[in-house]
């Protein structure tokens, strides 16, 4: 179960992302009280989310280097690769949520389903799976799908395609190494939802331009009744 202080951590980080905010403006943006705003900065180990300034008067700005560390415990990469994960989140995160995350003219995640770090690292597991897939089968600009269907049906074909995507979306984890990625992608099974998801998307798009190939197919595709990238 989250707690309360979890779940008034993950408000107030997400509504002050960017900024710099009093107090006063924390309790506007956030909708959390004074006490709450109070409790959740004066609690150590909340330290790693937020820098307080005091120039004048107390400012409250938001600290990334927690999520590479956070991601970093769940799998074993060397410290040349968390130093590239901390400069690529720190680069890319914010602006990657400010987007992503926007809901209503809102940054925001349910907290009562998932902490701050279970959502921050729920993204990265899936868009990594995601950037894997479009990396391993990228090939002079399309995207190459012939391994991809000889193993689906046991035969050697030659396919490629240009597949409509966010692109943008990947940018996130566009300057993680492929080697990195693809710990990040194995962090929770959700990694490999992702890339599974655009095998099965590709796969039955396939079979409904071309019978034949359906009937070819050694695995069952799955009808899916909401957009993929909606998953999360």
């Amino acid at each position: 179960m989250i707690s309360n202080n979890e779940k008034n951590l993950g408000l107030l980080f997400l509504s002050i992302l960017d900024s710099k905010p009093t107090i006063e403006e924390c309790i506007s943006k956030s909708g959390l009280t004074a006490d709450n705003i109070s409790t959740i900065i004066s609690i150590p180990k909340y330290d790693k989310y937020f820098v307080k300034n005091t120039d004048k008067e107390l400012r409250i700005s938001c600290k990334t280097d927690w999520i590479s560390e956070d991601m970093a415990k769940n799998i074993k990469i060397s410290k040349s690769e968390v130093k590239i994960l901390k400069e690529v989140v720190k680069k890319k995160f914010i602006t990657h949520i400010t987007k992503y995350w926007n809901e209503n003219g809102m940054v925001q995640r349910d907290f009562e389903l998932k902490s701050l770090s279970e959502w921050v690292i729920s993204e990265y597991v899936f868009v990594s799976g995601f950037a894997t897939w479009f990396r391993e089968k990228e090939k002079d600009n399309e995207t190459n799908l012939s391994s991809l269907l000889s193993n689906a049906t046991g035969e050697d074909i030659e396919a490629s395609a240009n597949i409509e995507f966010d692109q943008d979306r990947l940018n996130l984890v566009s300057e993680i190494p492929t080697q990195t990625l693809q710990k990040l992608m194995s962090i929770t099974p959700a990694g490999k939802i992702a890339y599974r998801s655009l095998d099965m998307v590709i796969m039955k798009a396939m079979s409904e331009v071309n019978p034949n190939l359906a009937k070819k197919m050694e695995n069952d595709t799955v009808t899916m009744k909401k957009s993929w990238w909606k998953f999360w």
